[in-house]
């Protein structure tokens, strides 16, 4: 019997049969005193509105309700056989996922060392109910590694916030606890910052569409009620040209070498209180230990000035009481330590070919083409010398986990198939996305071979090409999918069998409000049964 389980748990063990759940249409869920109440409410929206539930929660005690939540110790509750996450905890302190959950003719029993593994344990029922019933099994669960996230880039495409809540869902729904907001790029500054006004609002050169400080709180907190802590990202010191166009003294004397092509000195006074009035606001913002800095691509910026301007970033950040995530060049820059992460993105499938950018680009932005081409030629440097350093390492590889990477294969019908042929990088060689799924975080020659440790793992969506909320659920289902399962299974999966626990899924993705997913014509079949 194939379970609609994705991530795949740690370990199932199935009876013969099913137990019916709310066959009068009303399920009670007993749960401990102190259990959060977004534990509950998630539940009950979601039996709800997938399978319509009624769910009414009482007290736990007896008797027991049709689902009964017990929350312990791991050794009281004989969970200690699972081992912890590895990597690292985005959250300030390290929260136990381990769960047990149990089908019986009696009902159905989680029982969980916390909060959050309470909720995983009813997020994995909430799955697994069919038709008003569940099947009789025994499941123990916990996650491989504690980092399991998302970059989702609100700056070439802005999303709404109501946008933004439909993605924290699809992330819980797939135990990711990650949100990385990447909040500013050269096209707009999407954040509120209060000591530059001119960089959001309706100022000349100011970003129209972005989110104000309240907004942004709202999004934090309904993100940590359903256990998804949200790391902002302001990218700094390239990819600042819309910062530029708000405030054109960031240059200094310097003549730019391409309208499009900024970065902050740290020599330019004006420039260097601009990025102490961003870092400060991006410490404000951060709700866990961890901001980003960016610090990707600072083309055209002279090597001695980028490493001072991370060396003094990262300076100033911990000096806040706050660790550092930057992209993986920031390697460069010889400052992160073991309380940071750098992020691995440069893929060794990268090609960068200098000539052919060079056709397409005006002969002003030839040096800068030069410059970016000896940038990515040190990037097989990076990740070892994050190893050497004692540097967490975190995998968002563009080979496997960039979601704006085209699909290869045809799509099932013709609207989607006009889509695939638009949205997607066309810089990226196209991949189907059972190629997307073969890989393992703990099997990556790039890393193992450095001795890097594994911090976690984060797929990335850029959105140049997106047009609408449907182009990106497109890009991401089901792909986000298999890099869950990647960030929260140990064990080895592979395409037939994920793709054969995803089809049911269809259907939880248009309740979710992505209604738009890809499904390949070779898989259209197999999908439609999952409806």
């Amino acid at each position: 019997m194939t379970l609609p389980l994705v991530p795949l748990p740690a370990r199932i063990t199935t009876q013969p049969g099913s137990v019916p759940l709310g066959t009068s249409g009303t399920v009670t869920v007993a749960v401990p005193p102190g259990l959060a109440p977004g534990v509950a409410d998630w539940f009950r929206t979601w039996a709800q509105r997938l399978h319509g539930l009624d769910v009414r929660a009482t007290a736990s005690g007896v008797p027991r309700g049709d689902v009964t939540v017990v929350v312990g110790a791991p050794v009281a509750l004989g969970l200690t056989h699972l081992p912890p996450p590895d990597g690292v905890d985005p959250r300030a302190v390290g929260a136990d996922e381990r769960y047990r959950l149990t089908v019986r003719p009696d009902g159905v029993l989680v029982e969980a060392v916390g909060d959050e593994a309470a909720f995983r344990g009813l997020t994995t029922l909430l799955q697994l109910i069919n038709a008003r019933s569940v099947p009789a099994v025994v499941i123990e669960d916990g996650p491989a590694y504690a980092w399991r996230g998302l970059s989702l880039d609100v700056v070439r495409h802005y999303s709404t916030p109501a946008e933004i809540r439909r993605v924290i869902d699809l992330l819980a729904w797939y135990k990711l606890d990650v949100l990385h907001l990447h909040l500013t790029d050269s096209q707009a500054w999407r954040a509120e910052v209060a000591g530059r006004p001119g960089l959001t609002g309706s100022s000349p050169g100011a970003t129209a569409d972005f989110y104000p400080r309240e907004e942004l709180a709202r999004i934090i907190a309904y993100a940590a009620e359903r256990f998804v802590t949200v790391i902002p990202e302001f990218d700094v010191p390239g990819h600042v040209a819309a910062a530029f166009a708000a405030y054109p003294e960031l240059q200094g004397d310097a003549e730019p070498v391409h309208p499009y092509v900024r970065y902050l000195d740290p020599d330019v006074p004006e420039a260097a209180a601009f990025t102490r009035n961003v870092l400060e606001e991006l410490v404000e913002l951060a709700p866990g230990p961890f901001v980003h800095l960016g610090a990707d691509e600072p083309f055209g910026m002279p090597t001695h000035a980028y490493r001072r301007f991370v060396r003094d970033a990262h300076a100033l950040l911990r000096s806040r009481g706050k660790r550092v995530v930057a992209w993986q060049e920031a390697a460069r820059a010889e400052c992160l330590d073991g309380d940071d992460v750098l992020q691995y993105w440069i893929g060794p499938d990268n090609a960068f070919d200098t000539e052919r950018l060079k056709e397409r680009a005006p002969a002003a932005l030839h040096p800068v083409i030069e410059d970016a081409a000896e940038m990515f030629a040190l990037a097989p440097n990076d990740v070892p010398s994050a190893a050497a350093a004692g540097v967490p390492v975190l995998v968002s590889s563009n080979t496997m986990l960039y979601f704006d990477r085209p699909y290869a294969d045809a799509a099932a019908d013709e609207g989607s198939e006009r889509r695939r042929r638009r949205a997607g990088h066309p810089d990226y060689e196209a991949r189907s996305p059972e190629q997307a799924f073969a890989w393992h975080p703990g099997a990556l020659p790039e890393i193992t071979a450095a001795g890097a440790r594994v911090a976690g793992v984060e797929a990335a969506i850029w959105c140049e090409t997106v047009e609408s909320f449907d182009d990106l659920a497109f890009l991401l289902l089901p792909r986000l999918a298999g890099a869950a399962e990647k960030a929260w299974t140990r064990q080895i999966t592979d395409w037939p069998d994920h793709a054969s626990r995803l089809a049911r899924h269809v259907g939880t993705w248009n309740a979710l409000g992505f209604h738009a997913a890809y499904r390949a014509a070779p898989c259209a079949d197999a999908y439609r049964s999952g409806r």
